[in-house]
């Protein structure tokens, strides 16, 4: 069976570092975002026995260290299910050590299409099966807006975020996590309570700006971080601006789509990546059978 999907990228309009476990991982809690950047994935059961893939950027690991290959593998071995072959295409828009889980999009893909052909698993046991693989993809099948708490797994919808665009930069540097959480673990935990703010003050653009806030941004400590969300703030119309995730993708927040695009613009002549994107309300989607 072959399924082409698509799935989306995430923002954390709030990051709180607040605990480092003794497996080495590390506690958060975070509000998160799906946005209309999309990942598209082709997957395609074969005879050959092996997991491949292929895919359109250079760079991106084509084997089993892919995320992806990963996923297919695990979901593989839980569902009991032996000597398939599948091969993952994967074309890529969300761009690399950004902090906007594209990595994890393409793992959530692969899962969420795999549980659509052999139905083994219900909802949270599918996001159980993706938090054993990495942290965002349980929130990148879920979409929408969430609460993230443990290293991401727990999940809580939340009622969907008011009217508004976002504008992605993409600054010409890239931030593994390990580096994003080296740098936490010296800077030190946050007790900033942005995020339990945050949860009770969502009931505009103007709010949630007023309270965006991410751990990962003061501890990397980043001049062109800085330097990309000061160009967004001063954009007509942007009404806060911040990195996402362990970066090192920023985004501002704009209520009126007029102005976002008229930023996105001006912006695109400065960095190699630039878009205006709108809140979604899915993480994964089947787009063709």
């Amino acid at each position: 069976m072959k399924l082409k999907l698509r799935a989306a990228a995430k923002l954390n309009l709030t990051l709180d570092v607040t605990a480092k476990r003794e497996d080495g991982y590390h506690e958060l809690k975070s509000i998160m975002q799906a946005v209309s950047l999309f990942e598209t994935i082709i997957i395609e059961e074969n005879i050959s026995g092996i997991i491949t893939i292929t895919c359109d950027l250079p760079g991106v690991p084509c084997d089993k260290s892919n995320i992806a290959a990963k996923c297919a593998a695990a979901y593989y071995e839980a569902a009991g299910i032996q000597n398939k072959g599948l091969h993952i295409d994967i074309q890529k828009h969300i761009p690399m050590q950004a902090g906007l889980a594209g990595g994890s999009a393409d793992g959530a893909a692969v899962l969420y299409g795999l549980n659509h052909i052999y139905k083994k698993f219900n909802d949270q046991e599918l996001v159980t099966l993706a938090a054993s693989i990495g942290a965002d993809i349980p929130f990148c099948l879920m979409g929408g807006t969430a609460l993230a708490e443990g290293i991401g797994e727990k999940l809580t919808p939340l009622e969907f975020i008011p009217e508004c665009t976002f504008v992605i930069i993409k600054p010409d540097i890239g931030i593994s996590t390990a580096q994003a959480y080296g740098a936490v673990d010296k800077f030190g935990m946050n007790s900033s309570p942005s995020t339990d703010v945050m949860l009770r003050l969502m009931s505009s653009a103007e709010k949630i700006a007023s309270f965006l806030h991410n751990d990962f941004e003061a501890a990397l400590n980043i001049p062109q971080i800085y330097e990309a969300c000061s160009k967004l703030n001063k954009c007509s119309g942007c009404l806060g601006a911040q990195m996402t995730g362990s970066g090192s993708a920023v985004f501002g927040i704009f209520e009126n789509e007029n102005d976002a695009k008229i930023a996105e613009e001006r912006l695109f002549k400065e960095y190699p990546f630039v878009k205006a994107v709108k809140p979604c309300k899915f993480g994964v989607e089947i787009t063709k059978a």
